[in-house]
């Protein structure tokens, strides 16, 4: 069954639902749809242009009764039309060996929701990569995959990942602190950031582990007003990727 994540990483395929994510992976890789599963009537009710590029993608096209989509799908109210996707695959070595990154590292985040918005915000703030922790929700998780709104395409992303890995290719780790504001600065304060970053979340709940706070150069917190205990994962990523994405950055021996 390819709701469970052993099948997926088994077969290496997702299911992608939504007539306008399907829509435009469709129009823009028609190559990474393993086939299209669509009820009685779909096709009708799609404009035309929608209809022709279905028919005419080349796209694998089964048709199932609507009781029988209801129950592959993950949505209460299904559109009708699902995707199985080959999943993307991304090559970590050249990615690394890139003299600058500014990268994201997921420390055991679990809310589907969450981490889709995540994927979603760093692919639009040009993040070099997203590494996940191990015990992290799978990225392929159905829920992740809707939040994602079709970006997940345009961010390399690397599970169960060790913080040794990127420590070992050289990258400064910069740590959301939520926790001990003694030990942290101001995200505010931060002027530069160094040519290999990475910025390390964790959970509203749970924060980040003491490994990884261990391992950060700069632990930064995000400062709130006194009634306002914290933010969820989604929105302090959000806010600490676009202020340090927009910092120059330091220049390196021999630049």
């Amino acid at each position: 069954m390819i709701k469970t994540k052993r099948t997926r990483d088994r077969e290496r395929v997702f299911v992608l639902e939504g007539t306008k994510p399907i829509v435009e992976l469709v129009q823009s890789a028609p190559g990474r749809l393993v086939c299209l599963v669509v009820a009685p009537g779909f096709l009708d009710r799609q404009p035309p242009d929608v209809r022709d590029l279905f028919l005419k993608s080349g796209c694998t096209l089964y048709g199932c009764p609507e009781h029988t989509l209801a129950q592959l799908s993950q949505v209460e109210t299904s559109s009708g039309a699902l995707a199985i996707v080959h999943q993307p695959s991304w090559d970590q070595a050249v990615l690394l060996a890139q003299p600058r990154i500014f990268g994201l590292y997921g420390d055991m985040l679990q809310d589907p929701a969450n981490i889709g918005t995540i994927i979603r915000t760093a692919a639009g703030l040009n993040v070099s990569a997203l590494w996940m922790a191990p015990h992290s929700v799978d990225v392929f998780n159905p829920k992740v995959v809707r939040a994602t709104a079709g970006t997940l395409f345009h961010l390399p992303i690397f599970s169960h990942t060790s913080l040794e890995t990127l420590l070992g290719f050289g990258c400064t780790i910069m740590a959301a602190d939520a926790g001990d504001y003694s030990r942290s600065i101001p995200i505010r304060s931060i002027r530069s950031i160094p040519a290999r970053t990475i910025v390390a979340v964790g959970s509203e709940s749970r924060g980040l582990s003491d490994a990884v706070l261990d391992a950060a150069a700069v632990r930064f917190t995000i400062p709130l007003k006194a009634e306002v205990e914290s933010l969820n994962a989604a929105t302090a990523t959000a806010i600490a990727l676009f202020h340090l994405s927009g910092l120059p950055v330091e220049q390196q021996a021999g630049d």
